[in-house]
Parts: structure tokens; C-alpha cells; sequence
């Protein structure tokens, strides 16, 4: 019996010398072959790149774009009322006789018919309307949409920050699934590599059947294991080409999931950073005074308007109208002294508007402290975790180690091999998703503090 298993040890260290030194070379060659198609095809796909493929055609970014721009067009109404209008007029009326006056002399007698004006009556126009005084009307409109504009500008501002923490997650969401991808594989590798051993084990008749079934199965579920893994990096993908706004599968190949995350220095008084920095903030505050400049406007319009309006015309009874001259210009003021309570009505809602939005800005100051006091949390979690796992990785795989040689010596079980693999397996996903919630933490931590995500691995 010890001659049979001295026999299939030996034929057996000499196979996988054989195996690895063929997968070695094979390998080298499929690596050199792959970074040659790589550098020669495919561009790579970092993280600065995904940024700006999102920057050009991230579908909310233009949206926001032209939010700006609806804005800005806004603020070009209100101020319009501040020039002169200037506006031509083409008029034709025809009336059923001739429109004649009776003319009477000083004694009361008829005397007959004066001429009134034209059966065919064409008349061309120059007018001019200028608002001289509107009560501050004008101006507090001006001031209101103004501050509107500065509000739509902070919410572009944060667009383009919940793109780039978006196109962040996804990023390395997709790295992460490579990651588990590649730990799938290595261990399908080694699932086949020990059913080789139990087969010829089998075949020397060292060990039982069933322990040749208990491996095959465990390398089957190791193969669906994979080809979950495939497809999560597949669902990564989509979830990244989602996050960029345009197809990159075919166009573009990955570096090398991150071993490690690097350091990270967390910013000082990240509270009142925050407070500073989170756009949301701003844009609150500059609708809230926008509510109160629309208050103004509405008490505005309830008080005195001055309009000057000019007229330069020429009438007559063809087209090209000669026969008469004139000109005139009109000075009115008026003041609607009773609208129903609708100005003040219009008044009070502003103010109110402008009360909730105080409440809001409360509110959201309470919410950044959540989500920074959170998202730093997470960070300590996913950090202290990740130290953990790199030394649980490293005692799974001496585990393993161990428990293969005690195996191919006859003095341990398959059991202990499978359960060590499971062990080492399991070790390797948590390293693999601790290192990713650390980026992730990161990243959440600088976009509830207002910062670009980019640079969370400086």
C-alpha cells in the first residue's frame, strides 16, 4: 500500500511539474499576446477617462445644461420691460358710405357735407411704448430671476457632482466584479487541479469513488460560481455604460482590479466644509430670496406705473397711404387703487414660500450631517475590515496549502481540502468587497461633503 502511494505521489509531482511548467508558458505568451492586442487595439478605460466620456454625454448634464439656459432666458424677459418696445402697425378699414359730417353755419343754417376721412381707409404706424416708472415692479422681478439663475446654477453644480460620484461607483463597481471574476476563476482552477489528483489517486486505488463525485461536484458549483461572476462583471458594464451615457464594451479594456486602496486623508472640519460647499444649500438660499424679491414685485404692481407711448402714422386712401400726416405722444400714469386683495394675496404666498424654504435649508443641513456622520463610519468599518481579511487571506491560504499536502501524504481528509478551499474562497470575496466598500466610503464621504469624488485615492 505505502509502495502504491509513494508510486502515485511521485507520478503525481511529476505531472504538475509538467502542468504548471506548460501553464506558465502558456500563460506568459497569452499575457504578451493580450497586451499587445490591448495596447495596439482597445484604448484603456481609467477612471479620469470614464469622467470625461460622462462630461460629454451624460444625458442629465446637458438637461441641467439647458436648465441654465431656460434661466437665463427667464432673467432676459424680466429685464425686457426695462427698454423701450418699438413696433410697427399696417391698418385697412372700409366702411359702407363715405363718412361725411354735416356742416352748419354760425346761424345754425345747413350748409352741407365736410369730408371725415376715406371709404377705403389704409394707415401705417411707428410706435413707441417706454415704461418710466413701475413702482420697483421691474426691478425687483430682475433681482427675483436673477437669484432664480444662481439657484438652477448650484443644482447643475450638484448634477455634475452625482455624475461623477455615479460614474465613481459604477466604475469601480465593475472592478470589483472583475475582481470576484478572477478570484471565480483561480478557484475553478484549483477545484480541477485537485479532481486531477483524486482522479489519479482513484486510479492507483489509494482513495474511494465517492471521494472523486464530492470533487466533481465541487467543481461544477465552482464553474456556476464563475459564470455568475461573468455575468455580475456583464451587469457591471451596463450599470457603467449607464453612468457615461453611451456604449463601451467593445470600445475600450480595463486595467487590473486595485490591490490595495492606497491612503486617504480625511479633510479637516468636514462638517462645516460641507455647509460651505454643498450646492443644495446654496440654491435654497437664493430661492428663498428669490421668493422674497417676487413678494416685493407683487406689492409692487398694486402702486402707480408711468408709461410714455409715441405715435408717428400716415393715412390715406390707397395702399402707400400720402394724404395725411401725423403725430402724437401720450404721457399716462395710472394706479390701480383696488384689485381685490390679489397683490397682497400674491405677496403673503411669496412670504410664505420663503418661510418653507428657511425649514428646508434646516432640514438639509441635518441631512449632510447624517450622511457625512455615515459615510465616515462606513469608512472605519470597511477599513478595519479590510485589515482583517488581508490576514484572514493569508491563513486561509496556508490553510489550504497545508491541508492539500496532508492530503496528497494520505495523513488528511478531501474533506479538510474542500472545507480549507471553501475557507480560502471566502476570504478572498471579503478582502475583494472590503477594499471596494473603502472606495465607495470615500467617495460617499466627499459628495455629502460637496468635493468631487476623483480624487478620493490622493
Amino acid at each position: 500500500m505505502k509502495k502504491n502511494r509513494d508510486t502515485v505521489q511521485s507520478a503525481f509531482l511529476s505531472s504538475t511539474r509538467k502542468s504548471m511548467t506548460v501553464l506558465v508558458i502558456c500563460g506568459l505568451i497569452v499575457i504578451f499576446m493580450g497586451h499587445q492586442a490591448w495596447s495596439e487595439g482597445k484604448p484603456l478605460l481609467d477612471l479620469q477617462r470614464a469622467l470625461d466620456l460622462a462630461a460629454e454625454n451624460n444625458p442629465l448634464l446637458s438637461a441641467s445644461l439647458q436648465q441654465v439656459r431656460q434661466s437665463e432666458e427667464r432673467l432676459n424677459q424680466a429685464r425686457a420691460p426695462l427698454f423701450p418696445t418699438l413696433g410697427v402697425e399696417l391698418v385697412y378699414q372700409k366702411v359702407g358710405e363715405d363718412p361725411l359730417l354735416p356742416v352748419y353755419g354760425t346761424d345754425g343754417s345747413y350748409l352741407g357735407t365736410a369730408q371725415n376721412g376715406f371709404e377705403d381707409t389704409w394707415k401705417t404706424a411707428l410706435n413707441l411704448t417706454y415704461l418710466l416708472y413701475s413702482g420697483g415692479a421691474v426691478k425687483h422681478n430682475v433681482q427675483a430671476k436673477e437669484l432664480a439663475l444662481d439657484a438652477v446654477k448650484a443644482h447643475a453644480e450638484r448634477t455634475r457632482q452625482s455624475v461623477i460620484n455615479g460614474v465613481y461607483s459604477a466604475f469601480y463597481g465593475l472592478q470589483r466584479a472583475r475582481a470576484h471574476l478572477i478570484v471565480a476563476e483561480e478557484v475553478l482552477k484549483l477545484a480541477r487541479e485537485h479532481l486531477r489528483e483524486v482522479e489519479l489517486f482513484y486510479k492507483n486505488g489509494v482513495v474511494a469513488r465517492n471521494e472523486v463525485l464530492r470533487v466533481k461536484v465541487e467543481v461544477s458549483d465552482s464553474e456556476l460560481t464563475r459564470i455568475k461572476a461573468a455575468n455580475s462583471v456583464n451587469v457591471a458594464w451596463s450599470a457603467l455604460e449607464r453612468a457615461i451615457g453611451i456604449p463601451l464594451d467593445m470600445d475600450y479594456s480595463l486595467p487590473e482590479p486595485q490591490a490595495s486602496p492606497g491612503t486617504f486623508q480625511i479633510p479637516e472640519d468636514i462638517q462645516d466644509l460641507a455647509v460651505k460647499n454643498r450646492p443644495e444649500l446654496s440654491a435654497l438660499e437664493r430661492s428663498r430670496l428669490s421668493a422674497l424679491a417676487l413678494s416685493r414685485v407683487a406689492m409692487s404692481q398694486g402702486g402707480p406705473q408711468v408709461v410714455l407711448q409715441g405715435e408717428a402714422c400716415q393715412v390715406g386712401d390707397q395702399f402707400y397711404p400720402d394724404a395725411q400726416d401725423d403725430w402724437k405722444i401720450t404721457l399716462a400714469a395710472s394706479w390701480k387703487l383696488y384689485d381685490g386683495g390679489e397683490s397682497k394675496a400674491r405677496s403673503k404666498e411669496a412670504i410664505a414660500a420663503a418661510e418653507e424654504l428657511l425649514f428646508r435649508i434646516d432640514d438639509l443641513k441635518r441631512q449632510i450631517d447624517l450622511e457625512i456622520s455615515t459615510a465616515m463610519l462606513n469608512l472605519r468599518s470597511s477599513e478595519q475590515r479590510m485589515y482583517v481579511a488581508e490576514d484572514q487571506v493569508k491563513s486561509s491560504e496556508e490553510e489550504y496549502r497545508m491541508a492539500l499536502l496532508r492530503y496528497r501524504a494520505q495523513v488528511g481528509t478531501n474533506l479538510d481540502v474542500l472545507d480549507s478551499r471553501v475557507a480560502l474562497v471566502n476570504a478572498r470575496n471579503q478582502l475583494v468587497d472590503s477594499i471596494y466598500d473603502v472606495f465607495q466610503s470615500r467617495a460617499d464621504l466627499l459628495f455629502a461633503s460637496g468635493i468631487d469624488s476623483v480624487d478620493v485615492e490622493h
